[in-house]
Formats: C-alpha cells, sequence, structure tokens
C-alpha cells in the first residue's frame, strides 16, 4: 500500500516544479511579445510606419539592457572577436548563395518597392540596423533556448520566427515568409559559428541587394 502511494505521488506533477517550468518559459514569451508589439501597433494604427526604426532601436536597447544586467558579456552575445577566417567564409558562401537566388527571382516576379534614399539609408542599414537585428534575432534567442536546454532545431525555428516578427510592420505575409526562411539559414549559420559579425555582414549585403532590387 505504501509503494502505491509512493507510485502515486512520484508520478502527480509538484507544483512548484510546475510553476518553475512556466518562469523558465518567461523570458521567450517577453522576446516574443516585445517584438511583436512595434508591428501589431503599426498594423492597427497606433503606430505610425516611420517610427518602425525607432522602435527597432528601443526594443534593441531593452533587450541589449537586460541581457547585460543579466552578466552576458559581449562574447556570449556572438560579439567576440571575429578572427576565424572559415566563419567569413562560410558567411561568404551563404550570402553569394542568398544573393544567386534572389537575382534568379527577377526575371519571374515583379518587384516595385521603390529604391530608399541611399545617402541616408545605407549607413543606417549596415552599422545599425543589420547590428541590431542580428543580436536580437540571431544572438538573444540563443542564450534564451540554452537556458531551456532546448537548443539545435529549436532555436533555428526560435530565431527565425523573431526575424520574422520584426517584419511584421509591414503587412506582407510573402515577406514574414521569406524573412522566416532567411532566418533559418542565418540561425543555422549562427548555431555553428556562434559569432554574429560575420551574419551582420551577409545581412547587410543581402538587405541592400532586396532593396535594389525593389524586393523590400
Amino acid at each position: 500500500m505504501t509503494t502505491l502511494r509512493q507510485a502515486e505521488t512520484a508520478a502527480t506533477p509538484q507544483p512548484a516544479a510546475a510553476i518553475d517550468a512556466r518562469w523558465k518559459l518567461a523570458p521567450l514569451a517577453g522576446m516574443t511579445l516585445l517584438l511583436a508589439l512595434p508591428g501589431i501597433a503599426i498594423q492597427a494604427g497606433l503606430l505610425p510606419f516611420g517610427a518602425r526604426v525607432y522602435a527597432l532601436l528601443i526594443v534593441s536597447a531593452i533587450c541589449f539592457a537586460i541581457c547585460r544586467w543579466a552578466g552576458f558579456g559581449l562574447t556570449d552575445l556572438g560579439l567576440g572577436k571575429p578572427h576565424r577566417l572559415q566563419h567569413w567564409i562560410g558567411s561568404l558562401a551563404i550570402t553569394a548563395a542568398i544573393a544567386a537566388v534572389m537575382l534568379l527571382q527577377t526575371p519571374i516576379f515583379t518587384f516595385d518597392s521603390k529604391p530608399p534614399a541611399w545617402l541616408s539609408f545605407a549607413p543606417f542599414y549596415v552599422l545599425v540596423s543589420s547590428p541590431c537585428q542580428e543580436v536580437v534575432c540571431r544572438s538573444i534567442p540563443k542564450l534564451l533556448t540554452d537556458r531551456l536546454q532546448r537548443g539545435g532545431w529549436a532555436y533555428v525555428v526560435y530565431s527565425a520566427a523573431m526575424f520574422s516578427l520584426i517584419h511584421l510592420c509591414y503587412g506582407d505575409p510573402a515577406l514574414l515568409l521569406n524573412t522566416f526562411l532567411l532566418g533559418v539559414v542565418w540561425g543555422i549559420a549562427y548555431w555553428r559559428m556562434l559569432n554574429v559579425w560575420p551574419l551582420i555582414v551577409s545581412h547587410a549585403a543581402i538587405g541592400i541587394l532586396a532593396f535594389s532590387l525593389g524586393m523590400a
């Protein structure tokens, strides 16, 4: 009789353990909500479309500050010394492959987006926007999924979803799909190299090409 009770007690989930599991998921839920809010607000008409840039900067600053407050260093965020040649070679190969796919699409699909004002846009996109997106969508999701001991493909899918989510403000389903697929590719790359610098360069190059072709 005692053995049966002990077995039943062991099989019953403990409330404290369940609460602890929910608390571990809280950072993922908070991160998802934080990245989704600007896009939701813009689509709902509560925030002007032009504010998306400032929203990205604010969200990135909040995420970076929380990570630093939690004790994570620059290396933990993938911002260590970019000294490994194989990472740059791999990133170059990925960039070339993505660019080739984009160029093959141009005779098939019609893209009518107007190119931005390059003089003001290009420096911001290369030096600010691309680094912010890579840290927020690649480095930080890795820290969160590692904390849950759910790295690997769980990280890649979550990272890609976050990358797609920050483009919600455009309200374009095709763009959301494309950014998710790009997020999978860059997520796998970061999973392998744990250095975000080559991916920042790759992101900037692909983004500039996309804007040049009228895709974004």
